[in-house]
This record gives structure tokens, C-alpha cells and sequence, in this order.
């Protein structure tokens, strides 16, 4: 939550959420929403996401969107970048996905690296105003793409 709040998410701000990504978001006949991921201990990692901008005006028609948050305890260990191509595989499955995009703050070294690891190219960046600044915002984000011509022949 470092380079999305900047701090943790309240219980109310989790709900709502989470009540837009399960519903409007998530479109389970297709195999497109959300998904839990679990450590070989059986140690909840985290969370990856194959899904819709619904609700985000501003990006509707620009493709599908890949997304993660792992637990602290979960990092450096391979996981977001086995999820993450997971997700591709499952937005790719539906034919009438031909982009997904994945975006994160521009300071954010990890998450960079995965996307690029599972063959997403930079193709954007931006600086926005915030109503509260976290660090590194002025760095601004970034976003990544991959269309499904280039997923083909990978």
C-alpha cells in the first residue's frame, strides 16, 4: 500500500473497494476478477487481478487491467511475477481481450521489474496531483501495456 495510499487501508476503504471489484469489476463467466494466492505453507501471500476498468471512466475502452498487492512477507520470493503471468494467461483466454495495461508509481523498482519480466512494455508516464501526497509521488506513474499480438509470440 506504500506507493497506493501510502499507508494502510482503513476497514471502510477496504470495503468499498472491494465492493466495486467484486461486482462491477470481476465478470467471473469469463474468468476475468480477482484472485487469493497462498505461500506453499499455506500462508496467505496476497491478492492478483485480471480485470475491468469499470467505474473508471477515464480508461474505458483502453483494455483490461492486471493487478496485485502481496503482503510484505511475500516480496522477493517470485510470486508477483508468477501471478502476474498468470493473469495474462486469464485475460488472454478471452477473445475479445486484445490489451492489458498495468499501471504503478514510477519509484515503485519492484513492481517495474515484474511487468517487464512477464514481457509488458512502458508505454506511458505521468505526474498528477494528489489530494495527499505520498512519497515518491513526484515521480509520478507509469503505465504498462501488452497487446495480444506481442502475448502470442511469447
Amino acid at each position: 500500500m506504500r506507493y497506493i495510499l501510502g499507508r494502510a487501508a482503513t476497514p471502510e476503504e477496504t470495503r468499498a473497494e472491494w465492493a466495486t471489484r467484486l461486482t462491477a469489476q470481476s465478470d467471473a463467466s469469463r474468468g476475468l476478477g480477482y484472485w487469493a494466492g497462498f505461500t506453499p505453507d499455506d500462508e496467505f501471500a496476497g491478492w492478483w487481478s485480471a480485470s475491468s476498468f469499470a467505474g473508471r471512466p477515464e480508461l474505458s475502452g483502453l483494455g483490461y487491467r492486471l493487478g496485485y498487492r502481496l503482503r510484505r512477507t511475500a516480496w522477493g520470493r517470485g510470486l508477483a511475477t508468477e501471478g502476474a503471468g498468470a493473469m495474462l494467461a486469464e485475460a488472454f483466454a478471452c477473445a475479445d481481450v486484445q490489451r492489458v495495461l498495468a499501471s504503478t508509481m514510477a519509484v515503485n523498482t519492484g513492481s517495474r521489474a515484474v511487468l517487464a519480466r512477464i514481457g509488458m512494455a512502458h508505454t506511458d508516464s505521468w505526474v498528477r496531483e494528489w489530494d495527499e501526497p505520498i512519497p515518491g509521488w513526484e515521480g509520478g506513474e507509469v503505465r504498462y501495456e501488452l497487446e495480444r499480438s506481442a502475448y502470442d509470440v511469447i
